[in-house]
């Protein structure tokens, strides 16, 4: 498998946006992608930053490759 193996809760950031900064998420489900070998990962997205305890708006969810992620350290 090429790519990185993403668990659920991770912390990832998107750095790919052509228009305002990076995008801060949570991976909420990872799978073996059958269209590329790597993997592939739902994540909900909170905007340009994590939220602390509950988030203020609920996340939106977006399809990502695993390696076009950023995991950041806690």
């Amino acid at each position: 498998m090429i790519g990185s193996h993403l668990r659920p809760g991770t912390r990832v950031r998107y750095d790919g946006l052509v228009d305002g900064g990076p995008e801060y998420g949570v991976v909420v489900h990872f799978w073996v992608s059958d269209e590329f070998d790597g993997y592939d990962c739902y994540v909900a997205f909170f905007g340009q930053e994590l939220p602390d305890g509950a988030p203020p708006e609920k996340p939106y969810i977006l399809r990502y490759a695993a390696v076009s992620l950023v995991v950041l350290e806690d």
